[in-house]
């Protein structure tokens, strides 16, 4: 190894020393080939200087072999003093903990109360002032329906709000009654309405609702329910127990004429110039319904003198004693207006004396009358119906239901 490397410094040292004698050569004096300037020499000189120190430094370090370092095996060598020894630092553990934000809260956004409108027009039942609901009563009798109600809706109703039948059975009553007064919100009113019960034996509802000035009816509770009549009627058929005379089962027991002469009874045809009679076992009531008591259909002429009577045989009063029926124009005859009265003569050749008049027009109400006939107890009187023209002459059909003398 150390041969090799010997060679090679010898090799460089001869090319450098080569080197060095051309450059001195060049600063041999001799004689110029051409002719110099002292500043070129001067140069020349000093470039030839240069080189040989560049090269001399380069000759000095190649030449400059590494001593291999002699240990003496005699000589101690130091002692390192122990370092004490620092435990390690205790490993810090970073535990990592996950933070589970909590749930979030939503806070209900506060809704302001409203407070519920109150409809216009609402009934509350409050209470049965008469006939509760089963009452008994025998076939035919008359009777009052009286409700207590009370406005809790926000309008007032007016003399233009009306009682109207809506649904069930009518018995006998008017389509529509007027409110007896003005009702503010709050206040209570009793509605009274004439009925007759039933001919049939049987239960028996009649429901019935308020309307407002436009026609609109309104009920209880969710507006939409009606109050009612209930009753029972005892027995069956057409009522014999206090029925002491039926003008529709005898009818024909009468004499009747007209302004135009006499009539048959019944009338075979319905002849409106001379006018008819006809006993009828399901009348057309004047609200278009079908009726389930008997019927008896007066019709006057119409011309002339105009009226229709029939003259009942001899009936002898007593004390107590009643005329009850339900009166109206036959349905469909929509120009009816016609007075219905209740009369009396006594003896065949006695002069006629009014009872009581009822004028009767095509408006959808039906009226139940009860006549007190005690004044006449103990007389002997022959009575009789009659019908003439009101306000017009055409579709006078005055129709009476199940017309009688009922006696406690």
């Amino acid at each position: 190894m150390k041969k090799a490397i010997n060679s090679e410094i010898f090799v460089t040292l001869a090319i450098l020393i080569v080197a060095v004698l051309a450059l001195a050569a060049c600063n041999v004096p001799g004689s110029p080939t051409s002719q110099e300037s002292d500043v070129e020499k001067a140069v020349k000189t000093l470039q030839a200087q240069a080189t040989r120190d560049v090269l001399s430094t380069q000759i000095a370090a190649l030449t400059q072999v590494p001593q291999p370092t002699i240990s003496d095996p005699n000589q101690v060598k130091p002692s390192a003093t122990p370092v004490p020894t620092q435990p390690p630092a205790p490993t810090q553990v970073v535990i990592v903990t996950k933070v589970v934000p909590p749930p979030a809260v939503t806070v209900p956004t506060a809704v302001p109360v409203r407070p519920t409108a109150v409809p216009c027009n609402w009934v509350q039942f409050i209470a049965d002032v008469t006939v509760a609901d089963g009452t008994t009563y025998a076939p035919g009798t008359p009777f009052t329906k009286t409700w207590r109600i009370k406005n809790i809706g926000s309008c007032t109703w007016t003399q233009y709000y009306d009682v109207a039948f809506d649904s069930g059975d009518q018995m006998g009553a008017p389509s529509i009654i007027d409110i007896p007064r003005a009702v503010k919100p709050g206040e209570t009113v009793d509605i009274s309405v004439n009925m007759v019960a039933p001919a049939a034996a049987g239960n028996y509802t009649g429901n019935w609702k308020m309307v407002n000035e436009d026609g609109v009816r309104f009920g209880t509770k969710n507006q939409k329910d009606p109050f009612w009549v209930k009753i029972k009627v005892s027995g069956s058929g057409v009522n014999t127990s206090g029925q002491v005379l039926s003008f529709t089962s005898r009818a024909c027991e009468a004499s009747w004429s007209t302004g135009a002469g006499q009539l048959a009874c019944p009338s075979k045809t319905a002849n409106a110039g001379t006018g008819y009679v006809m006993v009828l076992a399901n009348p057309t009531r004047e609200d278009g319904g079908t009726e389930n008591e008997p019927g008896l259909l007066t019709v006057p002429n119409n011309s002339g003198s105009i009226y229709i009577i029939g003259i009942y045989p001899n009936f002898t009063v007593k004390a107590g004693d009643r005329f009850r029926a339900t009166i109206m124009c036959q349905g469909g005859a929509k120009n009816c207006d016609v007075d219905m009265g209740l009369n009396y003569r006594i003896g065949n050749t006695g002069s006629m004396t009014n009872i009581q008049l009822w004028d009767q027009k095509m408006d959808g109400a039906m009226q139940a009358v009860d006549v007190d006939l005690s004044g006449l107890a103990g007389q002997t009187v022959q009575f009789i119906l009659a019908a003439r023209n009101g306000s017009s002459t055409s579709d006078m059909q005055a129709l009476w239901l199940n017309p009688a003398i009922y006696r406690p």
